[in-house]
């Protein structure tokens, strides 16, 4: 495996982690949503950051990309009351998935302008986190322990989406 997969590979485990841990806050009646939230999204764009830093050389701007998107929903999430209005937190988590299908559909687009057949894999796990963020987003209208679970379920699912494309590439590349 090269760095930038590797790379990849801490952060979807990240995911899938945070997904999980997020998924027993409801237990200790820890459902802070607005600093749950922009915590999760303030270390994903952390950790996308160092990975674009780490792998720059590889002229992969989907960490850069991934960065703004997430800075611009915690932005979104700091003016709205998320607490007391719950629409506001899907119209944030909107915003984030938005920007997010649209990152992952340029890659998809680099990964098939240099005709690697890994954007047929991209495309299948955009349309699925698309339809996952979508239900997420949907299911944000209750009460704040029913958020941190979708919000749990959403990450973690995300999180192995994102697991798909390194360990796909790595396959390949081996084959």
């Amino acid at each position: 495996m090269n760095k930038k997969q590797i790379v990849d590979l801490v952060i979807a485990i990240f995911l899938i982690i945070s997904g999980a841990i997020l998924l027993v806050f409801p237990l200790f009646h820890f459902v802070k949503v607005k600093l749950i939230f922009i915590t999760l999204l303030g270390v994903y764009a952390l950790l996308n950051l160092i990975q674009f830093l780490l792998t720059k050389k590889s002229k992969d701007y989907e960490g850069l990309f991934t960065v703004i998107a997430s800075l611009i929903a915690i932005i979104v999430a700091l003016k709205l009351d998320i607490n007391r209005v719950p629409w506001y937190l899907a119209i944030t988590l909107f915003i984030w998935i938005i920007m997010m299908s649209l990152i992952k559909l340029k890659k998809a687009d680099y990964y098939n302008d240099r005709k690697n057949s890994v954007w047929i894999l991209k495309i299948v796990t955009l349309i699925l986190f698309i339809l996952t963020g979508l239900l997420a987003t949907i299911n944000l209208y209750y009460e704040a322990d029913i958020q941190v679970l979708v919000l749990g379920f959403f990450f973690f699912i995300h999180g192995i989406l994102e697991l798909v494309d390194p360990l796909t590439i790595y396959l390949v590349e081996k084959k």
